[in-house]
């Protein structure tokens, strides 16, 4: 132990793709390919990475393939993970049994990894997993990122409020005292609040508390892959590099709030929120409500005015593929316009209901209709008048 404010952290992953912001903004982690869930094989079956096997008569191995391919269908990981050991072990040289034992391990390993306590065990299942397949390259990624996350993390001090996990490094004096306990504070009240309008709370009912890292700027970039002008990233975790914590106090506070958002629209909607609510309503959230709400939402209409309106399914996506830095700022300030337009003119509830509709696989255009009775590209044309009126 290094001191008796926290205990050893273990390790954190990090995800690949990201999406740019301007400094002090901070920039959200999409999340990678890692994730996609493989199919899961019959005997007999071959995808392209796997040499088809002959036909062999059902067996008891083969009967044990399909049990253990619907133990993973209803969430047994542990139980399907041992009935396709059973079935490697009988018929070691079967392409379709070792990959679904791989298959299985990845997913066990991404459950481990999130309980915090069992990730040194994750890493030991996905390396199992990519043994198995070594034509996996999203699983390779991924262990990358989680031992490289390991040796930067793998020692900081760990404290904890009622609903978030903090992670630093106790070497940093600054952070010690006040440093921790503005982190904390500035989440726990953005957490009531955010609750209040989304109406869940996602470190709560059993799941874990919501991590949060902070880190040198070095670290950060290191981890991320970003640049000097990204403020923080979320990833499932949140990340912030903190070089001057006093001269950073403001902008810091700004960056958590952001990257808390995430958290709150992964729980309300999963992961097929677009691109441009998601990231709207965080740049949005990132000021209490007030005057410096307005004057940021100012600041987007009028950069938002200068150049050309995207599309809906242009903004639909990750926004750091629309281009470099400048397109992506534009991004980002038609997205917080966009968000504070419908929120004008339709009442703020109509978002967080869009954001809902997702997790229930219905599109935010059906929802914005179904609530308002107006189309959603109305009004985005209607969003792009008012800014041109506004800019003669």
């Amino acid at each position: 132990m290094r001191g008796a404010r926290g205990w050893v952290a273990l390790v954190v992953a990090v995800a690949a793709v990201v999406a740019w912001r301007a400094l002090p903004r901070a920039a959200e982690v999409v999340e990678p390919a890692v994730v996609v869930v493989q199919p899961v094989l019959e005997r007999g079956e071959r995808r392209a990475a796997v040499v088809e096997e002959s036909q062999r008569p059902e067996d008891p191995w083969t009967k044990k393939n399909k049990q253990a391919i619907g133990l993973l269908g209803e969430g047994e990981l542990e139980r399907a993970v041992a009935l396709f050991r059973e079935c490697v072990a009988a018929v070691p040289g079967e392409a379709v049994f070792r990959s679904n034992l791989a298959e299985a391990l990845a997913r066990l390993a991404r459950v481990e990894y999130e309980l915090v306590a069992t990730r040194a065990r994750a890493i030991e299942l996905l390396e199992e997993a990519l043994q198995l397949a070594p034509e996996r390259e999203d699983l390779a990624a991924l262990l990358a990122k989680w031992i490289a996350t390991a040796e930067v993390e793998g020692e900081f001090w760990v404290d904890r409020s009622a609903h978030f996990r903090l992670s630093y490094d106790g070497d940093r004096d600054e952070l010690l005292g006040s440093g921790y306990d503005l982190v904390l504070k500035t989440l726990e009240d953005a957490y009531a609040e955010f609750a209040a309008l989304f109406g869940v709370r996602p470190a709560e009912g059993g799941s874990p508390r919501i991590e949060v890292v902070l880190l040198e700027r070095s670290e950060f970039d290191a981890l991320t892959g970003l640049g000097h002008w990204a403020g923080g990233a979320y990833d499932g975790r949140i990340r912030v590099p903190v070089t001057d914590l006093e001269q950073e106090r403001r902008g810091l506070v700004r960056v958590l709030r952001h990257e808390l958002v995430h958290a709150f629209v992964r729980e309300k909607g999963g992961r097929a929120v677009p691109g441009w609510l998601n990231e709207g309503l965080a740049e949005w959230l990132e000021e209490p409500a007030g005057a410096s709400r307005e004057r940021a939402v100012e600041r987007a209409r009028k950069s938002a005015g200068a150049g050309p309106m995207r599309s809906l399914d242009e903004l639909g996506g990750s926004l750091a593929a629309l281009g470099g830095v400048d397109e992506i700022r534009a991004a980002y300030a038609q997205s917080i316009a966009l968000v504070s337009w419908i929120e004008h003119w339709y009442g703020e509830r109509v978002l967080f209901e869009m954001v809902g509709g997702c997790r229930e696989g219905v599109g935010v255009g059906a929802s914005f209709l179904a609530r308002t009775r107006v189309d959603l590209g109305q009004a985005l044309r209607d969003l792009g008048q008012d800014l041109e009126n506004q800019g003669k």
